[in-house]
């Protein structure tokens, strides 16, 4: 996986990509091509901030296991 080292990364990426959309559909105006990027944008903030939730979650989860195994 890409952000198998640093999970952080893709939080960060997805607040960026998440105010970059806001941005883009407050202040361009209206027109197909500033459309097609603010659901770009939009999209891929809720793909890394998902991705990052689900990868916390599953290390959360396999470290509480560790923890109690031993």
């Amino acid at each position: 996986m890409l952000f198998s080292k640093n999970k952080e990364t893709m939080l960060s990426i997805g607040g960026i990509s998440l105010v970059i959309a806001i941005t883009l559909d407050r202040f361009a105006g209206a027109g197909t091509i500033i459309d097609f990027l603010c659901g770009l944008f939009t999209g891929f903030s809720i793909v890394m901030n998902l991705g990052f939730l689900i990868t916390y979650r599953i290390e959360k989860k396999n470290l509480n296991y560790t923890e109690n195994k031993s």
